[in-house]
């Protein structure tokens, strides 16, 4: 475990320095950027003490990815296999943890606690016969795979927006339109094998740009319907429900610029942390984006002509 352990440390210090950042400066940076973002959550949001440990479930769910799993079953026994899980998951979520016992938040401490625990323990569903229908064509096989996957968190996200609208809540409203985009997200965070990216009769540019005009075209339409309420209920306080429909389209452009940006197997932990970090500080992504996007360009030049 300590050799695994070792070897997780060197590579993360390895992807860092691909993302062209000093391991150290983001050691420094990552925790006071999660103060500050967190901080800010609690100020802005209302219900922050409740949806604070659900942002912990998203975020451990993010970096969470089955190659990985895959190999650990592998290389240890089941015992040594779980005890990692457990300790991983525990990882982190202990910034999120320290900064609830920081507010005093104990309950919720433990909450978040026992949380990443038993996401450590849960498997994923084995596929049934049923073929989900969904409201996109073939082509955008992100959105169709991810949307069969994670359909029950856009229930959940509507029947948040019709509570905002019961109990008078417009954040509640707000809440759900960004975790349909964070979720839409998620779609981009394994990159396909490159066959399926050569096979495309484009530029590099005309590939990212067909890659966002359906991301963009389907993460919209899975909002309309919050949109929709909002907009009816709400209609002096729209603009703030659109403001963050921009802020979502563009988390979810950089999601897609990320996958083809560094197309390495640890890709999805370093979307999920960089992905957390612009939760709290959205203006990063206005840096980030023409970043990602020239590196995506270059990357994909190889494969695409």
């Amino acid at each position: 475990m300590k050799l695994y352990y070792t070897l997780l440390f060197r590579r993360i210090n390895r992807h860092l320095k691909e993302l062209g950042i000093e391991p150290i400066i983001a050691y420094v940076a990552i925790p006071c950027f999660m103060y500050w973002g967190s901080s800010s959550f609690f100020e802005k949001v209302m219900y922050a003490n409740y949806l604070y440990p659900l942002l912990v479930v998203f975020f451990v769910a993010t970096i969470s990815f089955s190659k990985h799993d895959d190999f650990l079953k592998q290389q240890f026994s089941n015992l040594i296999y779980r005890g990692i899980n457990v300790l991983n998951n525990v990882f982190l979520v202990l910034p999120f943890l320290f900064f609830l016992v920081y507010k005093q938040l104990y309950a919720e401490s433990i909450l978040v606690l026992l949380l990443g625990v038993i996401l450590s323990f849960l498997k994923k569903l084995s596929k049934v016969n049923f073929v989900l229908p969904t409201p996109f064509y073939r082509w955008p096989h992100e959105f169709i795979v991810g949307f069969r996957k994670t359909f029950w968190v856009f229930l959940l996200s509507y029947g948040v927006s019709v509570i905002s609208i019961l109990v008078d809540n417009f954040n509640l409203g707000v809440f759900g339109i960004v975790s349909i985009f964070f979720i839409c997200s998620l779609y981009y965070s394994n990159l396909e094998p490159q066959f399926y990216i050569w096979v495309h009769a484009m530029t590099p540019e005309e590939f990212l740009k067909n890659k966002i005009t359906i991301a963009i075209r389907y993460s919209i339409l899975l909002t309309i319907p919050i949109v929709s309420i909002l907009a009816i209920f709400y209609f002096d306080q729209i603009y703030i429900a659109l403001m963050f429909e921009v802020l979502g389209v563009l988390y979810v452009v950089m999601y897609i610029l990320m996958k083809y940006a560094f197309n390495s197997l640890g890709n999805a932990m370093f979307q999920g942390i960089i992905g957390v970090l612009c939760l709290f500080f959205p203006p990063a992504m206005f840096l980030l984006i023409p970043y990602f996007y020239y590196k995506a360009k270059s990357n994909l030049t190889t494969l695409l002509k």
